[in-house]
């Protein structure tokens, strides 16, 4: 619960305000009765009118002051409450935007879509009620039973009695629901995670007729969440129920007495049986206040939680820029990596050892490594064993930032964002003139593509490129790539899309344009691969040749296989 506290703190203010004008309203409504117990007993009792106007008066007033303040109450408080929502999803976002590639996949997309949330709006809605909680409530039970005993001192012991066995009963009740709210959000985000799997993969569902295996992975997380919640409402929803019918059953005794010892007791008068009966509901309002919070708190538990394990999460390394330069030397020496909890290595024991101006690919077939391979050299995972070295430096000396500051990158994935190419390219250096977006689009082969358009660079992409073909995003990134200054450029993959002419002149003018830069060329293409300077072949995450690609031919089977596989004819071409 400290995180409540602490996502409150900022508004302590606004809280404080909060909390005077919900005094000021309860007090206002304690009286009211009190003031109309003077009226039946004092005024209509004796028939003097003029005191009943001037407590009447009294009454209004305290009615609009109530209103004022509750007018008022909620126009702060939905202000309040959506500002700190927002906040907290903008302390969850920023968090996650500086968390290692390993923490990002445990917590996973699903579950971060549901926790900024499902999570934040009950928090949202919790912080909301907090002030009126913690201030009207008590002061209206306190306050109730206090002016209640000014009547008669047996009547309110019945209410306060029934309070309390209220309040037990309500405790015990909740005391297991934590358990089930918890496991109804964790299948909560596994139902978002396969939902979001299958509309991504759609056409692949429908390509091989999945779409009823993908029904009963939808339909075991919804049952399972659906049963967790049921249990969890219905176990919560029994509070109110029982707790009104403890507190009416109490009103109704707490009557019947008052009638009782309004014939006996000579000090007791109807008006204050009338006021009586107007506290016993104050008090009852404010135990039924009370009663759905303890109700309502294994809720809120899980969802601090869940939003408290995100922002609890270390970052590996200060994820700031040292504003180094570093030159393009880059050497792996024996490392090692697996993925979270695997059994099995991706890579094991690879050195690649890659000089500044070199033009270096990487092939393999799939699953080989290759992507694994480019991750640690932009630092996204932290190595299991060996090192790493980038400049002549450890990476352990550097931040992500400062690597990531001297490399450009095309990812094997082309992204795509909507608005003009230009912006799109520009990602790449936001301060490129439109001389140098014009440059780069040449280049990259797709310049012709751009001045086709009447809109020219400001052609308007939509999202995800959906108006492009696949070779064309491609050629984009690897516009937005080249545009970077950097040491380093890495292009992982992202020549497949195109035809074997289109890469030729891509490649003969980026090499004129990139020259004494190193290039990373990751490919599943030995045409791609044997016009490099140098070539390492990847096979089950093990480096299984290094060389040129004619020495490859020669002492390499599985380059060799490669090659034939796709190439064919004589191997000495």
């Amino acid at each position: 619960m400290r995180y409540l506290f602490r996502f409150i703190k900022p508004y302590k203010k606004t809280v404080l305000l909060l909390m005077l004008l919900y005094a000021l309203q309860t007090v206002a409504a304690l009286f009211m009765p009190f003031v109309m117990g003077n009226i039946v007993e004092y005024g209509i009792r004796v028939e003097n009118l003029n005191y009943i106007l001037q407590e009447g008066a009294i009454m209004v007033a305290l009615a609009v002051g109530a209103l004022s303040c509750a007018m008022l109450t909620n126009r702060i408080n939905s202000n309040f409450s959506a500002t700190l929502a927002v906040d907290i999803r903008k302390q969850v976002f920023n968090k996650v935007n500086t968390l290692s590639f390993e923490q990002f996949s445990e917590l996973g997309t699903g579950s971060l879509i549901t926790r900024t949330t499902d999570d934040v709006s009950w928090i949202e809605d919790t912080i909301s009620q907090l002030p009126y909680v913690v201030i009207a409530a008590p002061i209206m039970f306190i306050g109730g039973v206090a002016l209640s005993f000014k009547g008669d001192w047996v009547l309110p012991l019945i209410l306060l009695g029934v309070s309390v066995l209220v309040l037990v009963i309500s405790t015990l009740i909740t005391g297991s629901l934590e358990k089930h709210w918890q496991r109804g959000e964790e299948f909560t985000d596994v139902q978002n995670r396969v939902v979001r799997e299958r509309l991504s993969g759609i056409r692949v569902v429908r390509a091989f007729d999945k779409e009823q295996y993908e029904h009963q992975r939808a339909r075991r997380a919804t049952s399972e969440m659906c049963n967790s919640f049921v249990t969890a409402n219905t176990v919560s929803g029994l509070v109110s129920p029982i707790a009104s019918l403890l507190l009416n059953v109490a009103t109704v005794a707490i009557i019947y007495v008052g009638a009782v010892r309004l014939q006996k007791v000579s000090t007791l008068k109807a008006g204050d049986i009338l006021a009586t009966i107007q506290y016993i509901a104050l008090i009852a309002n404010a135990v039924l206040i009370l009663s759905w919070t303890i109700s309502f708190i294994p809720r809120v538990k899980v969802s601090l939680k869940r939003i408290g394990a995100i922002l609890d999460l270390q970052n590996v390394r200060e994820d700031i820029s040292l504003g180094l330069e570093l030159d393009g030397d880059i050497t792996f020496d024996n490392v090692s990596f697996a993925y979270g909890n695997a059994q099995v290595n991706s890579l094991t024991d690879v050195s690649i050892d890659i000089k500044q101006g070199e033009i270096v690919g990487i092939i393999g077939g799939t699953g080989s490594g290759k992507t694994t391979l480019v991750k640690l050299l932009m630092d996204f995972y932290a190595v299991k064993g060996g090192e790493r070295r980038f400049g002549g430096k450890s990476y352990g000396e550097l931040t992500p930032a400062t690597i990531r500051d001297n490399v450009a990158i095309a990812l094997q994935k082309s992204m795509i964002f909507e608005g003009t190419i230009a912006d799109n390219v520009r990602m790449g250096n936001k301060d490129a003139s439109d001389e140098q977006v014009r440059q780069v689009l040449e280049i990259a082969q797709i310049l012709d593509f751009v001045d086709s358009k009447e809109e020219g660079v400001n052609y308007k992409l939509t999202q995800s490129g959906n108006n492009l073909s696949g070779g064309q995003k491609q050629r984009i990134n690897i516009a937005r790539t080249i545009l970077k200054p950097a040491s380093v450029y890495i292009f992982d993959d992202s020549f497949s899309a195109l035809d074997y002419l289109t890469e030729a002149n891509l490649r003969k003018s980026l090499n004129q344009y990139l020259k004494n830069k190193t290039q990373i060329i990751v490919t599943q293409r030995a045409a791609t691969a044997m016009r490099c300077d140098k070539v390492y072949v990847l096979d089950n995450g093990k480096v299984a040749g290094v060389g040129t690609h004619k020495q490859l031919l020669k002492d390499c089977p599985t380059y060799k296989e490669i090659y034939l596989s796709q190439m064919g004819g004589d191997i000495n071409e």
